[in-house]
């Protein structure tokens, strides 16, 4: 679908507030605020889950009383949701509602509508996929009570078209976590002593030094984001080191030594 005159604008927008925002992280509780208003939606939300694990690896709302409902044993219990199946499923990254993967008699019927989103008035989603491995996804989700209509092929286009752009917040903020870690005194060569890392470790350090992100770096190895980044910690206990940065050249040191 091509987004109307109006749509665009909206959409430029909408790019130029959440980059007056100046935030640290991508998926802030301000660009979340703004997409609300984008979009209109009680709730919105940034998520990573971990399918295999039964588990939000991360939630991040505009508002903390979107979670503070939240009973996620009793999610696990009922769910996963249908969108977050099919994302595990396909890997498919694009928009999607809650429409497009089930039926409304469908969805109504299943326990996790039911016991679960029916109580707080929530039934229509609108989904906009991020990264997605068999085990892991994350994305932009945005909901509306039961009494809205369903999210529209416009509201789907718009999410779709700030795909780009997101990306780009994602890369700024890695670059900016490099920066802040580029200022670590390099460990003298003649202190340096092979670290003994297994072979899962030292992959996830060379692509750490490639500069990419917990979540690149689970989608490459089919991993959970989670456990790169237990991977992680692993390795700033063996080698003594306190960042992403530290490690890789630590490693890549030894490596040049060896």
């Amino acid at each position: 679908m091509q987004l109307a005159r109006a749509d665009l604008q909206a959409v430029l927008d909408f790019l130029a507030e959440v980059d007056e925002l100046h935030d640290q992280e991508p998926y802030s509780a301000g660009l979340l605020g703004r997409l609300r208003q984008l979009i209109p939606s009680p709730v919105v939300l940034y998520q990573e889950v971990d399918l295999r694990a039964r588990r939000f690896v991360q939630a991040q709302s505009d508002n903390p009383a979107d979670r503070e409902t939240d009973d996620e044993d009793l999610y696990w219990t009922l769910g996963p949701c249908p969108i977050g199946e099919y994302r595990g499923r396909t890997g498919d990254l694009t928009t999607v509602r809650m429409s497009d993967v089930m039926g409304r008699t469908r969805w109504h019927e299943t326990a996790l509508y039911r016991e679960y989103f029916k109580p707080f008035d929530i039934e229509g989603f609108v989904d906009l996929g991020l990264g997605a491995g068999r085990e892991w996804y994350r994305s932009i989700v945005l909901m509306r009570e039961r009494d809205d209509l369903d999210y529209s092929e416009r509201d789907r286009a718009v999410m779709e078209s700030l795909r780009p752009h997101l990306r780009a917040r994602e890369a700024r903020a890695a670059m900016r976590d490099a920066l802040a870690s580029s200022s670590v005194t390099p460990v003298p060569r003649s202190a340096e002593v092979e670290p003994q890392l297994t072979a899962r470790e030292r992959e996830i350090v060379t692509l750490v030094a490639e500069g990419k992100t917990n979540a690149e770096i689970a989608n490459e190895l089919w991993v959970s984001p989670a456990t790169v980044k237990k991977h992680l910690e692993n390795v700033y206990l063996k080698l003594g080191v306190g960042s992403r940065a530290a490690a890789a050249s630590r490693v890549q040191a030894a490596s040049s030594v060896g």
